[in-house]
């Protein structure tokens, strides 16, 4: 019994330690991702009014519909990040425009920081081959705006993925 307790206690410090990592990473906006909207088929989804339910749909279905490649070939349903976002972003923008909701998804270009320091940054330090380097120098994800062009929210299809973690905000 003292064993169980311990390994419960033991996991618990891991899940409190990884939560306030979680809380300390940030996406930081670099600029708009020039990229056209890509064909994209979804069912009907009337119920879906609220921009932050449009993005959680749009987040899971990019995550079911593509697979994470170096490259991007929607067509066939392979895509590194800016196929996320630019997918994601599509079904947003498609589901908005069906059930008249005012409001905008857009991909953009960004970088992760924890607790304040740019990860690309350090990755970059680390690595040699320029191939990497310029893969991973930044990161796309999607923003959505109202009608007014303020932010409504942002959310990472490519990261949640991958590692199933929500950086939505």
């Amino acid at each position: 019994m003292k064993r169980l307790k311990k390994i419960f206690l033991v996991l618990f410090i891991i899940s409190v330690v990884a939560i306030i990592i979680k809380s300390q990473i940030r996406l930081v906006k670099l600029s708009d991702r020039a990229v056209s909207p890509c064909a994209v088929e979804i069912e009907d989804v009337g119920g879906l009014t609220s921009v932050k339910d449009v993005a959680e749909y749009a987040k899971r279905k990019a995550a079911d519909d593509l697979e994470f490649s170096r490259h991007n070939d929607i067509a066939n349903r392979k895509a590194n990040c800016v196929g996320y976002a630019q997918y994601a972003a599509s079904v947003c923008n498609k589901i908005f425009k069906q059930n008249n909701v005012k409001a905008t998804a857009k991909p953009v270009v960004g970088c992760y920081y924890l607790l304040g320091v740019n990860i690309h940054e350090i990755l970059i330090k680390m690595l040699s081959d320029q191939q990497t380097i310029n893969f991973i120098k930044d990161h796309d994800y999607v923003e959505v705006v109202d009608a007014s062009g303020k932010v409504v929210c942002s959310f990472d299809p490519s990261v949640y993925d991958l590692t199933w973690l929500d950086f939505s905000e």
